[in-house]
Parts: C-alpha cells; sequence; structure tokens
C-alpha cells in the first residue's frame, strides 16, 4: 500500500529530524501545525482577497489555495519563531551554562526531540489523508482508464488505499464540512459519466435559460464532441476539448450559476438522479412548455362545437402558423419567457410573468410587443393549457 510507505517515511524522516532539530524546534512545529489546521479555513477569506490582487480570480482554484497557503503562512511563521528562540537558547548554553549542563541538554533535546518529531510525522500523515480524501473524493468518481494523467491516477489509487485501509474512518472527523463541494463532485462525475443527463440538466427549473446561451448551445451541438463525451474520455481529455475548456475557465458563468443555485447543489444531483427536484416540484408551471397542435385544435373544437367553416379556417391558421413552433419558459425568478418564432420582430420573443394560484392554476402576464394582458392557466401533469383571446392553446413538456 503507497499509504502506508508515505507513512513509514514521514515517521522515520521526521523522527530523524526531530533528533537534530531538537525538542524545542520539533515542539514549536508541532503546535504550528495545530494552529494552522485551525485558522487554515478562516483566514482563506483574506488569502483569497490578496491573490485576487495579483490577478488569480477563479472561484475554484482560490478555494484550494486560499486554506493551504494561509496554512503555509501560519506553519512557517512558527517555524521562523522557533529558529528564533533555539538560537537564543543555543548560544546560551554554549557561552553561559557549564560543559555538563550544556552535555545534558543537549541529549535531552536531541532525545525528546524524537518523539515530538513522531507526534509531527503522525500530525503529517493526518493532513495528508484529509487531502487525498477530499481531492480523491472527486478522482475517484471520475476516473476512467490508463488514459488519465499521472497526477489524477496518483491521487485515485491514494484514495483507494485510504478506503481500503480504513483510515478514510481515522480522518472522518478532521474532514472539512464542505457539503457544496461533494454536491458538486456528485454533479459534475454524474454528467461526466453520463452524457445523456445533458437533456435533463437543462431542464433543471435553474438552467431553463441556459440552453439559449451560445457557449451551451455550442457543446450541444458539436457532433464531433458528443461522440468523443459518449465513448468515455478521460477527464484530462475531455477538459482539454475546446468548447469544455471555456466553460471551465469562465469565472463569470461559474460565478452565476453558483448564485442562481443558492448553493444548493443537493437539489441539482437529486433532479439528476431521479428526475424530481423537491426544491421545486411544487412550483408545476416552472420549465420549458411546447406549443402542441392537435391537443389546442381539440380543445377549441370541445370549446365550440358548432365552429364555422370560416372559423375554423381563421383557427388552423392560427394555430397552425404563428404558433407553430411556439414555447414558453416559466423561471424560478416568476418570469416567463414566450417565443414564436413566425412571428416577425420584436413579437417573436417577448418576457412576462407568472404568479401562481390555487388548484394548480396560475395567473400568466402576457405581451405580444405592445400590450399586456393577464390569462389563467391550468397545470394538469406535463399539460398547460391557457386561452388567449379567442383561442384555448395548449403546451406539452
Amino acid at each position: 500500500m503507497f499509504l502506508w510507505i508515505i507513512a513509514f517515511l514521514l515517521f522515520a524522516s521526521l523522527g530523524i529530524v526531530g533528533f537534530y532539530q531538537g525538542a524545542l524546534r520539533a515542539t514549536f512545529s508541532l503546535i504550528g501545525l495545530l494552529v494552522a489546521a485551525l485558522l487554515a479555513m478562516p483566514l482563506s477569506g483574506v488569502i483569497a482577497a490578496i491573490m485576487r490582487i495579483f490577478g488569480l480570480e477563479h472561484p475554484v482554484v482560490l478555494g484550494f489555495l486560499g486554506p493551504f497557503v494561509a496554512y503555509l503562512i501560519v506553519l512557517i511563521a512558527f517555524k521562523c519563531t522557533a529558529l528564533a528562540v533555539h538560537k537564543k537558547l543555543d548560544t546560551y548554553y554554549k557561552y553561559k551554562a557549564s560543559d555538563t549542563v550544556r552535555l545534558l541538554y543537549e541529549r535531552m533535546n536531541a532525545r525528546v526531540g524524537i518523539c515530538i518529531g513522531l507526534c509531527n510525522a503522525f500530525i503529517y500523515t493526518l493532513l495528508i489523508c484529509v487531502v487525498i480524501y477530499v481531492a480523491g473524493y472527486f478522482t475517484l468518481q471520475t476516473a476512467t482508464s490508463e488514459k488519465d494523467s499521472f497526477v489524477l491516477r496518483v491521487v485515485t489509487r491514494l484514495a483507494d488505499d485510504l478506503r481500503s485501509t480504513r483510515m478514510d474512518k481515522a480522518v472522518a472527523k478532521f474532514i472539512p464540512p464542505v457539503e457544496k463541494y461533494y454536491d458538486a463532485c456528485d454533479v459534475i462525475a454524474l454528467i461526466f459519466r453520463n452524457p445523456l443527463l445533458q437533456n435533463r440538466l437543462s431542464t433543471y427549473p435553474v438552467f431553463l435559460t441556459y440552453a439559449d446561451k451560445p457557449e451551451f448551445k455550442a457543446i450541444g451541438g458539436d457532433s464531433k464532441l458528443q461522440e468523443t463525451w459518449a465513448k468515455g474520455p478521460s477527464l484530462a481529455e475531455f477538459t482539454a476539448e475546446e468548447k469544455i475548456k471555456a466553460l471551465v475557465e469562465n469565472r463569470e458563468l461559474y460565478t452565476n450559476t453558483v448564485a442562481a443555485l443558492g448553493g444548493d447543489f443537493k437539489d441539482r444531483r437529486t433532479y439528476l438522479e431521479t428526475g424530481k427536484s423537491p426544491k421545486y416540484d411544487d412550483e408545476k408551471v416552472l420549465g420549458r412548455w411546447e406549443f402542441r397542435y392537435a391537443p389546442s385544435m381539440a380543445a377549441n373544437m370541445k370549446k365550440k362545437p358548432n365552429m364555422t367553416l370560416a372559423e375554423r379556417k381563421l383557427l388552423r391558421a392560427f394555430l397552425g402558423g404563428a404558433m407553430r413552433g411556439a414555447t414558453l419558459t416559466a423561471t424560478i425568478n416568476n418570469k416567463v419567457i414566450t417565443k414564436m418564432p413566425n412571428l416577425p420582430g420584436s413579437k417573436s420573443a417577448t418576457q412576462g410573468a407568472w404568479q401562481s394560484g390555487s388548484s394548480g392554476t396560475y395567473t400568466l402576464t402576457l405581451s405580444d410587443g405592445e400590450k399586456s394582458m393577464e390569462v389563467e392557466a391550468f397545470v394538469d401533469g406535463d399539460r398547460l393549457t391557457f386561452s388567449r383571446g379567442p383561442y384555448t392553446l395548449v403546451f406539452e413538456k
């Protein structure tokens, strides 16, 4: 097991370091390791703010580098303090104490230093296991084959060792409780492993408007990329794709997405797994609805069975002409976006609003580019029905 080899090397090397550095410096290092672990997360925000000044802005990178740099700074501060105190104490015993006292001090300092060094090795082992656990939580789910990069394969192997040796149980209490990270890893792994989930992801209430964004349209329309994705590429190969790389490096898109989700990745994961959203399922109107000609025609004929031939002709012209290809999207911020591609200019895409009523009814405020109207809509399963003027319109998901 590589993990045990790393632990053995740590205990052996830090025991030797403790012998040569002495108990004083080793003790300062031990205290520094513990204090740094306590302060790493609280100080990470300050470190991230400083890094932004130097141009490093991606939140994911800052989320990992912030605590790491904060930990190093605190640990280095303790080690520098230890060196300064050691020099003063060494000077005292060398020039002011007797040779007997000096020799006793040096022997005690070296031998106790071994014990403190082993304690340091124990702390380092726990810290390394925590890092492996956090990084491995993602790599274990996204690892594919020997095509993976060397770093990914090493982290995955160590994470697997962590579980097989039950060390993950030992360090469980020290794992940072950043639930958003683990839920986000689950979501990314699900999508990476299952390309067909793209369609389900596009219907998640938060992402209803994302399908119209150029970067997502480009991915959906790239047959070569979709073919590569379906074959199961390595993570490095997948993220190296030009269109995927652009998404990964898009800091603004990441920030807006996290803000839209409200930090709730768990609901999105549930939706990807089951097609149901515990958070948004109560609002039945949410979603992208497409106009259906046949049900709309049937609803209008039922509404007015004695319709004249002229009225039928007008009805067919409207339903099969102006309404053909129409869509209605109800978003989580109570907006309604209607698209009618067969209408000219500004009338083809308009925005309105929706407000929930009772018993599956909703009040929709629709616009035709010049004026707005309020209509009462009824949602029954995957069907949305409302009347616009003299016509009854039926949309389906």
